[in-house]
């Protein structure tokens, strides 16, 4: 089963209207018919009107999107299974990332990504699927903490930000035998089977 995994910095529905990087990632999965893409705006606290937009920017497929109370529905399995595409949005990753923990929607996706469901986020949708995560704390501080571990290494999104660019570069001299990924804001990976195929600049 083909795997794929979309990195995208910035860009994306919610910064223009029909973004290149979203065209991108639809021709991954084409088929005939509408694709079926759900968003999952845990990073953001599911702020409505985030999901709003994305709702716009795929009005011509067949949108959906998975809140933070769906996580238990007891066939949460199967609703993301039946996806062509998850798309996960910006916000707060490491918030993000104990949701999914606590809930169990961590495996969830885990699954649905073996069966062939492309994963694509945005920033903290970007960084998550990473073996290491390494972002802000707070206003003034950054740490490490645990990503999925779908794909080896760290990724850094927004890396045209000197205050990120700075932490980013300090914390990578103690990560010696990782793979490191800094990405601008026009800057996109493409994984397929966990191994990078393409680099996308928009």
């Amino acid at each position: 089963m083909e795997r794929n995994i979309l990195t995208i910095s910035g860009g994306g529905f919610s910064e223009e209207d029909n973004a290149y990087i979203d065209e991108y990632l639809l021709k991954i999965a084409r088929k005939q018919e509408p694709l079926k893409i759900a968003f999952i705006a845990t990073a953001s606290s599911d702020a409505q009107s985030y999901i709003d937009k994305f709702y716009e920017a795929f009005k011509t497929e067949l949108p959906s999107h998975i809140t933070m109370r769906d996580f238990e529905l007891p066939n949460i399995q199967e609703v993301v299974n039946a996806l062509d595409i998850v798309y996960v949005g910006g916000g707060n990753t490491q918030y993000m990332l104990e949701i999914w923990q606590k809930t169990g929607f961590d495996n969830v996706l885990r699954n649905a990504y073996q069966k062939g469901v492309i994963l694509a986020g945005i920033s903290a949708g970007a960084m998550c699927w990473f073996e290491t995560c390494y972002s802000e704390k707070n206003e003034e501080e950054y740490e490490e903490f645990k990503g999925l571990d779908m794909l080896k290494g760290s990724l850094c999104p927004h890396y045209n930000d000197t205050e990120r660019r700075i932490a980013f570069n300090s914390w990578a001299t103690t990560q010696k035998n990782s793979t490191l990924y800094t990405l601008e804001d026009n800057e996109n990976l493409h994984f397929k089977n966990e191994k990078l195929i393409a680099k996308i600049i928009t």
